[in-house]
């Protein structure tokens, strides 16, 4: 296990509270009871990061082969020691990713006796001050952290591909809205780790991990609106070369809608991949054969707004999320408004697909003087499509005999697949729509083509991706 300079810092601080609690091994009252000759160890854990307690750190009591988790308050208690010398250890996931240790020096206990150890994970400032070694960047002082490991070996993956990106938004009299892409990248280690410094604070990004053809899937990492923010996350990718899309991880989870209503029949899809769920009457979802890796899932309701969940699969744990859907509620948009929403169209390539590609592309602006209800009803007017009535509601076929007027639909960049013909409309409302690509078959860009040329394809974006 690499030892990092922390593990050094942190023994020689809480040795100074370990060896303090130690002085104060006072003899317990005897009108308590009898003495027993036992000793008694009560800590707590700190997070400097958070600003509370570490809870559910696994605490180990070498001398004793004992061992302990704590509680909500961060505590953690070892009873009926008998005296001798002992060292505390502390261990937590968020250690891990930070690459720490924590322990106390040995220190000894005497019989009849409570000893207190509080341990501290090491401020913002230090951490940051180490990894960065003081340097801040351009755009602040606030860092992302973190390694990457193997899914199913638990082992890190050197030679990695991280990468971080966020949007800047600039809004002034001088330059209107500006809004300006970052990006940046980093190399893992041979010890699987990452970092990124010189970040701005109160930032909204999603990391990546990729490896050869071996990807993640884009994890949200946020930062508060400290002067200076840590962020610290530990991404799963499989150290082979492979693209699987099955595996033997599972996930199960609730949608809730938030006003409280019935949220039965919520979609649940796993980004980058076919596997989708409906929720049940209690708004569960299980879904099995699961490729490893952090990957992201998706939930849709309609009249609700979509969330993105990450969620890191392995065969090892089953993960349980919660996923919380609001309530969509639909304003006019203002010029400002309006005006976010083409940058984002911008990035995501729609407005430069428009100019070059040979699709048929409906806007905004259109979308605002359409006002349509159904996703179906954006799609009326487009040459080549036809809508028919089927028993699940509306549905869109090609009028061309390339594909059987098969159609292929893709949401907010990402595949979505039919579970019954028309089912898009039971997920994408058309108030939510603020732009639309149709391409006949054979005519869609590449990233568009993974379903065959032959069906038409047709890219929808929304509010969700598009800017509220």
């Amino acid at each position: 296990m690499r030892s990092h300079p922390f593990q050094v810092l942190l023994a020689i601080s809480f040795a100074a509270f370990a060896s303090l609690g130690a002085q104060n091994n006072a003899p317990q009252s005897s009108s308590v009871g009898a003495r027993s000759g036992k000793a008694r160890i009560l800590g707590a854990v700190l997070d400097s990061l958070n600003g509370g307690a570490l809870r559910d750190a696994d605490i180990l009591l070498e001398g004793a082969r004992a061992s302990t988790q704590t509680d909500s308050l961060g505590k953690f208690e070892f009873d009926s020691l008998p005296p001798g010398t002992f060292q505390v250890g502390v261990f937590h996931p968020r250690l891990d990713t930070l690459g720490l240790s924590m322990a106390t020096r040995p220190f000894r206990v005497g019989p009849d006796s409570t000893s207190i150890v509080v341990l501290a994970v090491p401020s913002v400032a230090t951490i940051i001050r180490d990894r960065c070694e003081a340097k801040s960047g351009a755009s602040g002082r606030s860092a992302v952290i973190g390694e990457v490991k193997d899914p199913e070996s638990v082992q890190p993956v050197a030679g990695v591909e991280v990468s971080i990106a966020w949007l800047e938004l600039e809004i002034s009299k001088e330059v209107g809205i500006r809004r300006t892409p970052h990006l940046e990248r980093d190399t893992t280690d041979r010890f699987g780790k990452f970092k990124f410094c010189g970040l701005p604070n109160s930032l909204q990004a999603t990391l990546q991990a990729r490896h050869g053809a071996s990807a993640t899937g884009e994890i949200p990492m946020v930062l508060g609106d400290r002067p200076v923010e840590l962020g610290a996350r530990t991404l799963l990718l499989s150290a082979a070369d492979s693209t699987a899309k099955t595996g033997d991880a599972t996930v199960s989870g609730v949608v809730t809608l938030l006003d409280g209503a019935e949220n039965a029949g919520s979609r649940v899809e796993l980004v980058g991949t076919d596997v989708v769920a409906l929720t049940d009457a209690r708004g569960e979802f299980t879904m099995h054969n699961l490729p490893g890796g952090s990957r992201v899932l998706l939930a849709r309701h309609l009249g609700y707004a979509p969330q993105l969940v990450p969620v890191d699969l392995s065969s090892h744990e089953q993960p349980r999320v919660t996923i919380k859907l609001p309530k969509y509620v639909a304003v006019m948009d203002p010029v400002l408004v309006v005006a976010r929403r083409t940058a984002a169209l911008d990035k995501v390539g729609f407005g430069q697909r428009r100019k070059s590609a040979y699709g048929y592309f409906i806007g905004p602006e259109q979308l605002e003087r359409m006002h349509p209800f159904y996703a179906t009803d954006a799609l009326r007017m487009v040459p080549g499509l036809r809508t028919i009535r089927t028993a699940h509601g509306e549905s869109v076929t090609s009028t061309r005999d390339i594909g059987n007027g098969c159609v292929t639909y893709y949401v907010d960049d990402m595949l979505f697949r039919e579970i019954e013909p028309g089912d898009v409309n039971n997920f994408v409302s058309g108030h939510e729509i603020v732009a639309v690509e149709v391409y006949q078959g054979g005519m869609a860009p590449a990233q568009y083509q993974g379903m065959g040329s032959g069906c038409t394809t047709i890219v929808i974006w929304t509010r969700f991706k598009a800017g509220n």
